[in-house]
């Protein structure tokens, strides 16, 4: 029997990276942007924004299946939010700008669950094309566009900025201090892989050189293993990362090994 996650794989043939890479960076330029821009009236943002959250409908910590429930046509969402974003680029206004901020990230983490998490579900070599150009994309925004227009300003400024809007969902909570961890050993991956009932209540940290800018926190939550539809077992963990917020992503052994290859153990 299908998976349900099966409707929002891609065939790996069909995996267009640079338009994949082109829209999650979108998104987050965006976000950059008005981040950027509303952090220099900050008394003003507060004040428009603590009335932007009285509406209910406005979600001041989203999560993707706040907006896409699972089973459900992501596109049903994006389109109309890209239109909305597109009739409000250029911002005229400063409401404008938090209007803005307040879709872009929610679709991006729409886009970034479906599009890329279940889409590339399985294919953690497409996943790392995708990091890797986003990576490339953004580094030049950055030196072409975002350092131009917005300088650093001394203690007002951080890189982090880029790809941190005001209050994104953050459901993992900080790691502790590096010199408390170690990264994960070949034989420690094999000894979890084999027993994935040690890894629950355990937190890691990935961190592969070529999707730096996504590292982050993740745990796993659950795991379960069934008989396959051709005979032999299927495993499946639960996985929240941090990169995609609220929601955990279903993930097969060879993914998580590939986690476990380029992680540090947190505790």
């Amino acid at each position: 029997m299908a998976h349900w996650l099966d409707m929002y794989k891609l065939p790996k043939a069909s995996v267009n990276v640079e338009a994949i890479a082109t829209q999650l960076t979108r998104y987050l330029q965006i976000a950059a942007e008005d981040t950027e821009v509303l952090s220099q009236d900050p008394t003003r943002r507060d004040r428009i924004m603590a009335e932007l959250y009285k509406n209910p409908e406005v979600k001041p910590n989203p999560y993707a299946s706040q907006f896409v429930q699972p089973g459900s046509n992501p596109d049903d969402y994006l389109i109309p939010a890209n239109a909305e974003i597109e009739r409000l680029t250029p911002p005229k206004t400063f409401e404008d700008r938090i209007a803005r901020l307040h879709i872009a990230w929610p679709a991006m983490m729409v886009f970034q669950q479906y599009k890329i998490g279940y889409a590339l579900r399985g294919m953690p070599d497409m996943l790392s094309k995708v990091q890797r150009r986003k990576r490339q994309i953004m580094e030049e925004w950055r030196r072409t566009y975002f350092h131009v227009h917005y300088p650093p300003r001394r203690n007002a400024y951080s890189r982090t900025s880029i790809s941190t809007p005001p209050a994104p969902a953050r459901l993992l909570t900080p790691p502790p201090s590096r010199h408390s961890s170690s990264k994960v050993s070949d034989d420690e991956s094999r000894d979890f892989l084999n027993n994935p009932h040690t890894m629950i209540g355990k937190q890691f940290d990935h961190t592969a050189p070529e999707a730096s800018e996504d590292n982050g926190t993740w745990e796993v939550i659950s795991y379960t293993v069934k008989k396959a539809d051709g005979g032999g077992v299927d495993h499946e963990y639960q996985v929240l990362l941090q990169t995609f917020g609220a929601d955990a992503l279903p993930m097969d052994r060879a993914e998580v090994e590939y986690l476990l290859k380029h992680s540090i153990l947190l505790g």
